[in-house]
C-alpha cells in the first residue's frame, strides 16, 4: 500500500485546502459587499419616496393655488 505522500496526495490536499480557504474568503466579501447593496438601495428608495411625496405634496398645493386664484376671477 502506498501512503499519502507516496502518491502525492499531501501536497495536492494542501492546494485544495488553500483553494477552499480562497474561495470562502471570496464568497464571504461578495456577503458583505451585497448586503452594502442592499442597505444602499433602501437609503435610494426612502429617498425616492419622499421626494414623490414632496412632488405631489408641490403639485397639489399649486393646483390649490391656481384653483383658487380662477374661482375668485371667475367670481370678481
Amino acid at each position: 500500500m502506498s501512503t499519502g505522500d507516496e502518491n502525492g496526495w499531501s501536497q495536492h490536499q494542501k492546494l485544495v485546502l488553500a483553494e477552499l480557504q480562497r474561495l470562502d474568503s471570496t464568497t464571504q466579501q461578495i456577503h458583505r459587499d451585497l448586503a452594502g447593496l442592499r442597505v444602499s438601495v433602501e437609503v435610494l428608495r426612502s429617498r425616492a419616496i419622499t421626494w414623490g411625496a414632496v412632488g405631489g405634496l408641490v403639485v397639489w398645493l399649486s393646483s390649490l393655488v391656481i384653483g383658487s386664484g380662477w374661482l375668485q376671477a371667475a367670481g370678481g
